[in-house]
């Protein structure tokens, strides 16, 4: 004698274990691709940390003879920074004019720099950004316009002076570099209410590498041919 099953009984055996089952293997699909995520993620930052160490090896002697160091940008991982002090270039008090000493000094320093980023590293680098920061000394706007006329005027010397001896480097000089004023907003403090207006004073070189995203959309095309 056959039996129907009770209506509004449970679930079969036979479904949930289906279920089990598929339960099962999303959460190893879901291990899997984090494992695969990891993996991806720490290759990518192993080749950023070589390419900074390449660029730092290529600058390294250059920098260190001007006085100069190349330091990552603790706000930007793909960014290396050049600080240049107001020593080595200097203006006009409240001016964008650029001394002779400012204007010898990128003569000096802008034809080797340029010439590394556009040449040997070029594949490994995504832009050049000319930073002008000025001290706590007068209104937020006019510190502001000061920043933003002083990175201007260093980055039309530089397309002088890369012209007249760097001539191979001026389209890419021009294609990655740009420039900015920051004003007064990253002073730099002795203390905690003490401004070191001598130091907050300068011009900052912002040296930003490729991600791996990018590299791998310039090397897609190359490949393809």
């Amino acid at each position: 004698m056959r039996y129907a099953a009770p209506q509004g009984a449970g679930p079969s055996h036979t479904t949930i274990g289906i279920t089990d089952l598929m339960t099962s293997l999303a959460i190893v699909f879901i291990l899997l691709f984090a494992t695969q995520i990891t993996k991806t993620s720490s290759a990518a930052q192993s080749e950023l940390e070589e390419n900074k160490e390449g660029v730092q090896t290529a600058l390294r002697d250059h920098i260190q003879r001007l006085g100069l160091s190349l330091d990552a940008d603790p706000r930007d991982p793909l960014a290396l920074l050049i600080v240049v002090p107001e020593n080595l270039l200097t203006f006009e008090s409240g001016k964008s004019t650029l001394s002779p000493t400012a204007e010898q000094f990128l003569a000096e320093a802008l034809p080797f720099y340029v010439g590394a980023l556009c040449g040997p590293l070029r594949g490994k680098i995504d832009s050049l950004a000319i930073e002008g920061h000025t001290d706590d000394q007068g209104s937020d706007a006019f510190n502001l316009k000061l920043s933003q006329e002083r990175s201007l005027a260093v980055m039309v010397k530089g397309l002088e002076v890369i012209q007249a001896t760097e001539p191979a480097s001026y389209q890419c000089f021009q294609e990655i570099t740009s420039a900015a004023g920051r004003g007064r907003q990253d002073l730099i403090y002795e203390s905690i209410d003490v401004v070191n207006r001598e130091k907050s004073r300068r011009v900052i070189f912002k040296i930003r590498l490729r991600s791996a995203e990018q590299r791998d959309l310039i090397e897609q095309p190359a490949k393809a041919l």
